[in-house]
């Protein structure tokens, strides 16, 4: 009892710092590319066609607080296990080589990504999907707000990665919270609806990491490109769209004014 008081005791701070740090993020990105500069971005829009309502965004700003609370809840939990030295997350730079401190960021990363692949596709069956990742997939055009948009569980099952990792692997705090940043803004422009890279960019060595177009294609088509940082496993398995580097070559063209 006394462990579930603590965590739930962590809920509010939880939930203010999830709305400052997230909140921040989306309605910056929502307010300057959706409202303030939407005529001029608007060739560099990923769907032509634009289907996000008032609807749309109610749902996902409900969506939104339900993803908050449990991700307070999953970070109180964390937190909890870490005081009682369940986990192997430690502050002191110098408690481990420093290589592992910065290395262990990186690794994170790619375990983030093949977690969520995999989770991915598994919430994408047919005899699960109805249930929980639907709620997403209602968004068809996405915008900032879509990065919140999930059933409940869905969070939860996306990063509970963390705490296996955490009770195994030294975990140097600041690279867990970098970790985390890069989800939040990875995942915004997953969700912007505009493609910001440049053409360059997919055929460069960077062209391993996904685009906004690359998620949108997710959105509006389905069942392929899966990743969430990297496109490493989607070409591994073939799950990437065929189209992908077609379509953002074309959106690229449309930015310059070129039909």
């Amino acid at each position: 009892m006394e462990a579930i008081k603590q965590i739930l005791l962590s809920l509010p701070q939880g939930i203010v710092s999830g709305i400052m740090l997230n909140g921040t993020v989306i309605l910056l990105a929502y307010f300057f590319i959706w409202q303030k500069y939407k005529e001029r971005l608007k060739n560099w829009r990923i769907q032509l066609k634009e289907r996000v309502n008032n609807e749309q965004i109610k749902r996902e700003l409900k969506n939104s607080l339900y993803s908050l609370l449990v991700g307070s809840l999953f970070s109180g939990i964390v937190i909890y296990l870490s005081t009682k030295g369940y986990t192997k997350i430690y502050t002191d730079f110098s408690a481990h080589h420093p290589i592992w401190a910065i290395s262990s960021f990186f690794m994170m990363l790619l375990i983030d990504d093949t977690w969520f692949y995999w989770c991915h596709r598994l919430l994408h069956h047919p005899k699960i999907y109805r249930y929980i990742h639907l709620e997403h997939h209602k968004s068809i055009d996405v915008n900032p707000f879509t990065s919140m948009s999930f059933h409940f569980l869905e969070p939860f099952l996306l990063t509970i990665w963390i705490i296996p990792m955490a009770y195994f692997f030294p975990i140097y705090a600041p690279a867990l919270m970098f970790t985390q940043i890069w989800g939040l803004l990875d995942n915004v422009k997953a969700h912007l609806g505009y493609e910001f890279y440049p053409a360059w960019f997919h055929k460069s060595w960077l062209g391993f990491l996904t685009s906004s177009t690359h998620h949108n294609m997710h959105h509006s088509k389905f069942n392929g490109n899966y990743g969430v940082h990297f496109r490493i496993w989607d070409k591994l398995m073939g799950t990437e769209f065929k189209d992908y580097e077609a379509e953002y070559d074309k959106i690229q063209m449309r930015k310059k004014g070129e039909k």
